[in-house]
């Protein structure tokens, strides 16, 4: 197994799934009004699954990543063709951090999306994420995340209050908790079910919840 096979095999998406995952993502930013212009930060851009499309898609110094398994980057840039060519051209910033941090770039982000990190986040790392979105995200912003309600049988989970990050278990909150945390920060949550069933016509296992978030002043 070469180096960008394990980074798939780390992230969860192989194969096919790793291209068709990343398209989705870039479907789903689109639909909700993504362009060229626009300014883009995904927190776990992992290696590069959403980032490729995103990046291609995008102009020049228009996409932000935090990732703190860097090696995962690395992976792609050494084991898929092009990438190299790709972040040259683009000149994207990666933030190598833990937490969801971006404000050390400076600008604020039309657009922000995270597939598959608050599925495995501690819950006291839920509210984290939702004060490191408000921080960044534009006045007319908008957030999209995946997380858990749900398990693979699709009965709703509750929340798992895991202590701690959980990979690659998974950790599942409760609607009722993850509308708390946000109107704490001030922003409007929206879960948007049809987003699920936007990933699974195409990826059954992919099977993840999805919210979006905006400022409640911008609505």
């Amino acid at each position: 197994m070469d180096i960008f096979e394990e980074a798939q095999y780390y992230v969860g998406n192989v194969g096919p799934d790793y291209f068709k995952v990343g398209s989705l993502q870039l479907e789903l930013l689109k639909e909700n009004g993504l362009a060229p212009s626009s300014h883009v930060l995904e927190i776990g851009c992992g290696c590069l699954a959403a980032g490729r499309p995103i990046l291609h898609f995008l102009g020049p110094d228009h996409y932000v990543g935090i990732e703190p398994n860097y090696w995962l980057i690395e992976a792609v840039i050494e084991g898929l063709p092009g990438t190299k060519d790709l972040i040259d051209e683009k000149r994207p910033v990666f933030l190598r951090r833990t937490d969801f941090d971006a404000t050390s770039v400076g600008r604020r982000f039309d657009f922000i999306i995270s597939h598959s990190i608050l599925s495995h986040a501690a819950h006291w790392q839920c509210p984290e994420f939702f004060k490191g979105v408000k921080k960044v995200l534009a006045p007319s912003g908008v957030a999209l995340a995946s997380i858990r309600f749900h398990d693979q049988d699709n009965s709703l989970m509750g929340d798992s209050l895991s202590p701690e990050w959980v990979y690659p278990d998974v950790s599942h909150f409760a609607w009722e908790t993850v509308q708390k945390f946000a109107a704490a920060e001030q922003l409007c949550v929206e879960w948007r079910k049809d987003y699920r069933e936007f990933f699974t016509k195409e990826l059954p296992s992919n099977y993840h919840d999805w919210i979006r978030l905006r400022h409640t002043q911008s609505l």
